[in-house]
């Protein structure tokens, strides 16, 4: 993976832009990078202390959604972290296989040039909401299985799912209880095959290998659908010995990660928090 370009500000307060191609098809994919460390007036100061990395896959539904949807909570996440948002390709033309290959190589980018973005690289998770949060957990599992500290490098302290779509079959009581979802039309688009499903990179609430994953925080809404899905998974998570921290949110209206949110400011705590130790 290479640096397409310098990396710039899309405005005096917006994040930096840049992309890298991909290693297979060569393809350009758009990265936002926010943190204090990465701004010029910083730079000006002298040298400053690391600050973690998260690599951040915006919310949708595997069709839907765009990666300017995470500037409120990166914005918000960046006064503890680099957070590098992740113009990953939609469902439709690529399959699964092919996104989360993009997913995996954008958290090496990440990785590779996390000293030139301020971060540390040796504390760096996966971050994601809705659709985001399945390739945060299905990128926990790649990494678990192609990575180690002598062949690259990188060692993973944790992944954040925010109420994160995990598991295809939909037949949790929250999801039922919604009745016809958007995520059945994003899942149909996602997983065409049915034995796409049986791979634990697209479902991870399948996966009957969860064993070594990094620690997990999994944040939830009572009102949501996949909060069932998405508490289940934690369960096995903490079954399979792995560290989870798991946060329910009142029900209300909206999005978790959007600011306009009435719980946003409690879950950036949350998430703040875990960041600084999740263990």
């Amino acid at each position: 993976m290479i640096l397409t370009g310098t990396v710039q500000r899309s405005s005096s307060f917006g994040p930096w832009t840049t992309s890298f191609k991909t290693s297979t098809q060569s393809r350009e994919i758009g990265l936002r990078v926010f943190g204090k460390n990465g701004s010029k007036d910083s730079a000006k100061s002298g040298p400053a202390e690391l600050l973690p990395l998260v690599v951040y896959f915006h919310g949708g539904f595997f069709t839907c959604g765009a990666v300017e949807d995470a500037d409120g909570i990166a914005h918000a996440l960046s006064e503890k972290a680099v957070v590098v948002a992740v113009d990953y390709p939609l469902a439709g033309t690529d399959s699964f296989l092919d996104i989360t290959e993009v997913a995996f190589e954008a958290l090496q980018w990440a990785y590779d040039h996390a000293a030139g973005l301020g971060a540390d690289g040796m504390r760096v998770m996966v971050a994601g909401d809705q659709a985001g949060g399945n390739l945060a957990a299905a990128v926990a599992m790649i990494a678990r299985d192609r990575l180690t500290p002598t062949t690259r490098g990188i060692c993973l302290k944790g992944q954040i799912l925010i109420t994160p779509m995990l598991d295809p079959t939909q037949s949790s009581k929250s999801m039922k209880a919604l009745g016809k979802c958007v995520c059945q039309e994003g899942w149909a688009a996602y997983l065409p095959s049915t034995s796409d499903a049986l791979h634990p990179y697209a479902a991870p609430a399948q996966s009957r290998r969860l064993g070594g994953l990094v620690p997990a925080l999994v944040i939830t809404a009572q009102n949501d659908a996949l909060r069932d899905e998405a508490e289940q998974y934690a369960s096995s998570l903490i079954a399979a010995g792995v560290p989870v921290q798991v946060r329910r949110f009142a029900a209300e209206s909206g999005q978790l990660v959007n600011p306009t949110h009435a719980s946003f400011s409690s879950v950036i705590s949350t998430i703040k928090q875990f960041i600084q130790d999740p263990a």
